[in-house]
């Protein structure tokens, strides 16, 4: 089972167990929402360090036209994603 999948169970999970506990499936909900956070928190360090490294050579800038593009395109390209969220 992928990580996405464990996931949603649990959310699932919550949701169908509001009724008899809604207190319960709330907190529950609560603590995915953190873990979900902290997730994409990591992966978005991740992918920061690999965009950085790709224009950055042990701490010496890269002014290579064609590094900075790409390197361009892969930052919009997060951006454009976390900004329509």
């Amino acid at each position: 089972m992928s990580e996405h999948d464990k996931l949603a169970q649990r959310l699932r999970y919550a949701i169908s167990g509001f009724v008899d506990s809604p207190r319960g499936a709330v907190e529950e909900a609560d603590v995915l929402l953190e873990e979900v956070a902290a997730r994409l928190a990591d992966l978005l360090a991740e992918r920061r360090r690999t965009l950085r490294a790709a224009w950055h050579e042990d701490d010496a800038v890269i002014s290579e036209t064609e590094e900075l593009r790409l390197a361009m395109r892969g930052y919009r390209n997060v951006l454009e994603r976390l900004i329509s969220i």
